[in-house]
């Protein structure tokens, strides 16, 4: 199924990468992640490919995870214990790092949402393009858990800690001009010029000699080390099943047990409710 929802083809010395659920505004699960680690390893090996283009189809770039499995998405904490969780979060820790060290340069196209495990996603990608009429969050801390583990030490480090805690602990949505401010893309562009201006992008990479290219990579990844980068990958399964676990008071939300109690939809609007106003901006 994930080679469904996730397509690739070559065009010159461009490969693209097709988040392929529009009709689930590309919300991503496991299997989609493996494969675009597997089709980023492929387009590494591939030596007329020079960068690669990451987009969603249809209306959104990603929507974030997939979460008509809420155990899924929790990494079974609750059910099974902590160390269960711990094998399925460091896996996804793991191909974040795999994607922050692909061996080709990657530019993220975006639009529409782009939301949770969608901007992370756009985070790890060396260059993002999006649409002006994108919408972009870090909601997790409107669930009631933990919040974004890895990404927390990973946006203070792109945007500093007043505006990194600004974004993850009310997980507020924001638009792209912000998001380009902020530096986690590098530029917004009206809609009806997206794909022109990632082709113009995509173009200019590709200009570059190939041993120039795969000398920037390593520059960049000895950068990464240097700065600390692949560290801020452990938090996610390191705290975060932990955290998942951790009792609510009878005055605060719980969103695993509403979920039990009501269903997903309706917990959904709960939390909405619950979370609501100019701070939170959804």
């Amino acid at each position: 199924m994930s080679e469904e929802h996730v397509v690739y083809d070559v065009a010159g010395n461009v490969a693209t990468i097709r988040l392929n659920r529009p009709e689930r505004h590309n919300a991503l699960t496991d299997g989609m992640f493996d494969r675009v680690v597997d089709l980023l390893a492929r387009a590494g090996a591939d030596d007329d490919v020079k960068v690669v283009v990451l987009r969603g189809e249809g209306k959104s770039f990603s929507s974030g995870f997939d979460m008509s499995d809420p155990d899924d998405f929790y990494g079974g904490a609750e059910e099974m214990g902590a160390r269960f969780a711990v094998r399925k979060l460091k896996r996804r820790a793991d191909i974040m790092r795999e994607i922050l060290y692909a061996q080709k340069p990657i530019v993220a196209r975006v639009q529409g949402n782009c939301i949770g495990a969608g901007l992370y996603l756009v985070l790890v990608c060396g260059f993002a393009v999006a649409s002006e009429d994108t919408v972009f969050g870090l909601p997790e801390e409107r669930f009631g858990s933990g919040g974004t583990s890895w990404i927390y030490p990973y946006v203070l480090a792109q945007c500093g800690m007043k505006k990194a805690n600004e974004l993850l602990v009310t997980g507020r949505r924001f638009e792209a001009d912000e998001a380009e401010r902020l530096g986690l893309i590098n530029r917004v562009v009206p809609a009806t010029e997206l794909d022109t201006e990632v082709d113009e992008l995509a173009r200019a990479v590709c200009s570059l000699p190939r041993e120039g290219i795969a000398t920037g990579r390593v520059v960049a990844h000895m950068s990464y080390d240097m700065l600390g980068y692949p560290s801020m990958f452990t938090p996610h399964y390191g705290v975060h099943p932990l955290v998942v676990m951790m009792e609510r008071g009878p005055d605060e939300f719980d969103f695993r047990k509403r979920i039990a109690e009501v269903g997903f939809k309706k917990a959904l609007a709960e939390r909405d409710e619950i979370y609501a106003g100019r701070w939170w901006g959804w």
